[in-house]
């Protein structure tokens, strides 16, 4: 049996798909099978999959169109290796990829999905930008909470941990940020700092087409989430929430608009760090360096800049100021 199964649904993906397979095929760890599903496309993809002759390459076709969920599900079932690696048909993968993501899991045999770095591409492979996350597990942990800290196609999993976790439809269009949640709150996760994914955005992009129904799975998420913790925020708390993430990540104009309600900001962390001090659901420091990190964002790009030392939540610890260093040197480096 191969060591890692890669999952590779397709649907009308003929533009970028014998690119992306290429990149499976010339990946330095060669222990591997290629799981592609054919979801019902109609263009020429089952043409370009088939003209393959590596048998390492398994294709296999829904009878008809049934949805991306569905089509990773069926496709798990379907895996022999002892890991599950993401690709979408649009990427591409770097050559060191599995052999980094094995190496690391290997390493860290506590930690059951890791992702990595990646470089956004337009259609002719012009690198962009680049999305970068958190690394340690602590910080993904609280992450989640907030937003998806993992880059989908490039994550590599446990097989038995997403046998047990599969994807839900109840979140379509967020359904990873859902399954990377339930992993977390049971398993370490992590993510390599290294570029090993080349992520192409274009007009046909899931976060392009369904960009609402996604933000309102997001927001489904969040809530739970913040309910675990034994939180029930109210449509301000919920606001707040956004805002404390998105005046630094966010593409949505309403939540990168002028604000001013410091104080209920300010409430609003107090209330998460003393929920976790009962439920005990994340590393205590490191929530308060994490949300001091977002308040000093709020604060700069409102221009607020006296109200970046005192907010009441964050007690006078060297080691929290430190924490928050760290964190902020990372949200520099995202820019």
């Amino acid at each position: 049996m191969p060591k890692i199964s890669v999952i590779l649904p397709v649907y009308d993906a003929s533009a970028y798909l014998a690119r992306a397979i290429d990149s499976i095929i010339g990946q330095t760890y060669t222990d591997w099978e290629l799981i592609v599903i054919n979801d019902g496309s109609t263009d020429n993809s089952e043409s370009i999959v088939v003209n393959y002759s590596d048998n390492r390459i398994n294709y296999y076709k829904n009878e008809v169109n049934s949805g991306l969920i569905f089509t990773l599900n069926k496709a798990i079932g379907l895996c022999s290796g002892k890991y599950i690696a993401r690709m979408d048909a649009d990427d591409i993968a770097s050559p060191e990829r599995f052999e980094r993501q094995i190496d690391y899991l290997e390493q860290n045999s506590g930690c059951s999905m890791c992702g990595t770095f990646a470089h956004i591409i337009d259609k002719d492979e012009n690198i962009t930008g680049k999305i970068i996350h958190q690394t340690e597990n602590k910080y993904l942990q609280i992450n989640l909470l907030f937003s998806v800290p993992f880059v989908h196609p490039s994550m590599m999993i446990r097989k038995e941990v997403l046998e047990e976790n599969q994807f839900d439809q109840n979140y379509l269009h967020a359904e990873d940020y859902d399954l990377w949640c339930r992993i977390a709150r049971k398993h370490i996760v992590g993510n390599i700092p290294q570029f090993l994914l080349m992520y192409r955005w274009h007009d046909r992009n899931v976060s392009v087409l369904n960009s609402q129904r996604q933000n309102e799975a997001k927001e489904k998420i969040i809530r739970r989430e913040l309910e675990f913790i034994g939180l029930n925020p109210d449509e301000k708390e919920i606001f707040l929430h956004k805002v404390s993430f998105s005046q630094f990540d966010s593409k949505e104009k309403e939540v990168k608009s002028s604000f001013s309600d410091f104080g209920e900001l300010n409430k609003w962390f107090s209330k998460i760090i003393e929920a976790n001090k009962k439920s005990k659901r994340y590393d205590e420091n490191a929530l308060i360096a994490f949300l001091w990190s977002r308040w000093i964002v709020v604060c700069i790009a409102q221009k607020k800049y006296r109200k970046i030392y005192k907010p009441r939540f964050a007690p006078f610890k060297i080691s929290i100021w430190i924490e928050t260093f760290r964190q902020i040197v990372f949200l520099s480096k995202k820019k």
